[in-house]
């Protein structure tokens, strides 16, 4: 090994360093999508992997913060990946916090449901159970609640900041 930087197999160099500097390079861009809110970054580079082959290839990749603020590495380049794309599992139904109230005349129902939008939210009430569920773009919340008493079929709703409030009128 030279200096500790590369490694010889099967009549190829390869050298680690450039490896660790690109690694180090990925972080940095990552920090600097949190630093300066951006959403969107790309870096290439090149990767020699015996000088005296001239074995070259390009790389790259390019950071994503999605909505949900989660970074979406996508990479690219003239080597080939030896498996196969595969797309992203599907979101697992979470149970959302929720608070309920009972006062003089209603039930208030206050649930916390980030990341939906008010189209996907569905509520059904049977008697004295309330049926939440939301099925968004990256989230899925699923929760039945047993409420104090039974409530009539008014219900006043309210939705903001990932805060869903319901005023139900009781029996």
């Amino acid at each position: 090994m030279e200096k500790g930087k590369r490694k010889k197999e099967e009549g190829v160099e390869f050298d680690f360093g450039g490896l660790f500097k690109g690694l180090g390079d990925f972080f940095e861009s990552v920090a600097e999508i949190a630093e300066e809110g951006k959403t969107e970054i790309e870096k290439t580079g090149e990767i020699t992997f015996d000088k005296a082959k001239k074995l070259r290839g390009m790389y790259g990749i390019n950071v994503k913060v999605s909505s949900a603020g989660i970074p979406v590495v996508e990479t690219f380049g003239t080597r080939k990946r030896k498996f196969e794309k595969r797309e992203p599992p599907e979101p697992e139904v979470r149970e959302p916090l929720v608070d309920a109230f009972e006062e003089k005349e209603n039930i208030r129902v206050i649930a916390e449901l980030p990341g939906i939008e008010e189209k996907d939210i569905k509520i059904e009430i049977e008697g004295d159970i309330l049926k939440l569920s939301a099925d968004g773009k990256e989230r899925k919340y699923s929760k039945e609640i047993t409420l104090p008493c039974e409530v009539t079929g008014d219900m006043q709703k309210t939705y903001n900041n990932g805060v869903l409030e319901l005023i139900l009128r009781k029996k």
